[in-house]
C-alpha cells in the first residue's frame, strides 16, 4: 500500500465519502462530455431544415413559415434547404447520413417514411430505425376533385359510374409511394371498382391534366384544390375528413357516402437522425410546439386546412407505425412489391 493510500484510509469516513463522490463526478465529466455538454448548449450554430420538395410548393411554404418562428424560439437561425426528388427520399437519405447532433432536421411528409419502404427496392435507409421522430406537426384531409365535365358529381356517383365502366375511368397521383395513391386504391378496394392509375412527378402537372380532361379525377390538399374549385376549373366530389370543412361546407365527406375508412390525407412532421441525444430531441420538440402556437404559423396552417397537433416524439412514433401497418396491408392486397 502506498503512503498516499494509507493516509487516505486514516481520514474520517465522511471525508473519504466526499472525496470518492468528487472523484466519481469528475470521472463522469471526463467520460461523458460530448453528448451531455452538446445537449446542454444546443443549438450553438444554424440548424438545417431539409425539405424534400422544390421551393414554392405547399410543403415548402409551411416549412418556411415554421422555420422562421422556430428560429425565434431557439434563438438561432433555421435555414430551409430544398432537396427535391424521388418523393422526399433524397432528403431522407441526406438526414440519415448527417451527424446525430440536432443540426440537420427533416421536414417530412408520408411518402419517404411510410410509402417508400413499401414500394422502393433497395432503399438505403430504414425510416423506422434510422430516423428519430420529433413531432407530428399536423395533417389535413384530401379532397377528391374531378374534371368539371366528368359525369359524376359526388363520390357515390363516381363509384356507380366506375362500376358501369370498369377499367375506363382513370385517376392521377404523384406516384405509388404517396398517400394520394394509397387512398385512391383504398377507395377502389372498399368500393369494389377498377380505375386506372396514371402516375405523375408532381401535383402541378396532374392538376393541369385533370383540369384539361386528360385524367378524370385525383386527390390533393385543400390549399391547392379549393381555389381551383372556386374558379370552376375543378369540381369536388368528396373530402376525406371526419367533418365537412368550414371553408367548404358544401363538399360532403367520404364517410357520408358510406366510406368511413377514407379519412386522412397529407401530414407534416420533424425527424432527426438516429443517435441524436434525447435531450436535443426533447428541446426541438418543445420549441416546435411553442412555434406552432404563433398566430402567423397557425394562420398558414389554417389556410391549408392543416389541423395542428404538435404530438410528442412517442406519439409520433406510434402514428408512423400505425400508418406503415395500414398501407402495408393495402400493398399486400394489391400485390405490390418494392421495385
Amino acid at each position: 500500500m502506498t503512503t498516499r493510500s494509507a493516509v487516505f484510509l486514516k481520514l474520517p469516513s465522511s471525508i473519504r465519502r466526499t472525496a470518492w463522490l468528487t472523484a466519481f463526478a469528475a470521472l463522469l465529466t471526463t467520460c461523458l462530455p460530448a453528448t451531455i455538454q452538446a445537449a446542454e448548449s444546443w443549438p450553438e450554430q444554424p440548424i438545417r431544415l431539409i425539405v424534400g420538395y422544390p421551393p414554392g410548393g405547399g410543403t415548402d411554404t409551411v416549412a418556411r413559415v415554421l422555420a422562421q418562428q422556430l428560429g425565434k424560439e431557439l434563438n438561432q437561425t433555421v435555414v430551409v434547404e430544398n432537396r427535391g426528388g424521388a418523393s422526399g427520399t433524397i432528403a431522407a437519405q441526406q438526414v440519415v447520413r448527417s451527424a446525430p447532433d440536432g443540426y440537420t432536421v427533416m421536414f417530412a411528409t408520408a411518402s419517404p417514411l411510410t410509402g417508400a419502404p413499401l414500394t422502393v427496392k433497395g432503399l438505403t435507409y430504414d425510416p423506422m430505425n434510422d430516423l428519430v421522430p420529433v413531432t407530428r406537426i399536423g395533417g389535413g384531409p384530401f379532397i377528391l376533385v374531378a374534371n368539371p365535365k366528368f359525369p359524376p358529381n359526388n363520390l357515390r356517383e363516381l363509384v356507380d359510374y366506375a362500376k358501369a365502366h370498369p377499367g375506363v375511368v382513370n385517376y392521377a397521383s404523384p406516384g405509388i409511394m404517396t398517400a394520394n395513391y394509397f387512398f385512391s386504391e383504398q377507395l377502389n378496394m372498399d368500393a369494389g371498382i377498377q380505375t386506372v392509375h396514371v402516375p405523375y412527378k408532381g401535383s402541378s402537372a396532374l392538376l393541369n391534366d385533370t383540369m384539361a380532361g386528360q385524367v378524370q379525377y385525383t386527390l390533393d390538399t385543400p390549399g391547392t384544390t379549393l381555389p381551383l374549385i372556386k374558379n370552376g376549373k375543378l369540381k369536388a366530389l368528396a373530402v376525406f375528413s371526419e367533418q365537412r370543412l368550414d371553408r367548404a361546407p358544401d363538399i360532403p365527406t367520404a364517410k357520408e357516402s358510406g366510406f368511413p375508412q377514407l379519412v386522412g390525407g397529407s401530414w407534416y412532421g420533424l425527424l432527426v437522425t438516429k443517435g441524436t441525444p434525447p435531450e436535443i430531441v426533447d428541446a426541438l420538440y418543445k420549441a416546435t410546439k411553442r412555434a406552432l402556437q404563433n398566430p402567423e404559423v397557425r394562420r398558414t396552417m389554417m389556410d391549408r386546412d392543416v389541423i395542428i397537433e404538435g404530438s410528442s416524439p412517442e406519439e409520433f412514433r406510434k402514428y408512423l407505425t400505425a400508418e406503415f401497418d395500414r398501407w402495408k396491408s393495402v400493398t399486400q392486397k394489391l400485390g405490390i412489391t418494392p421495385q
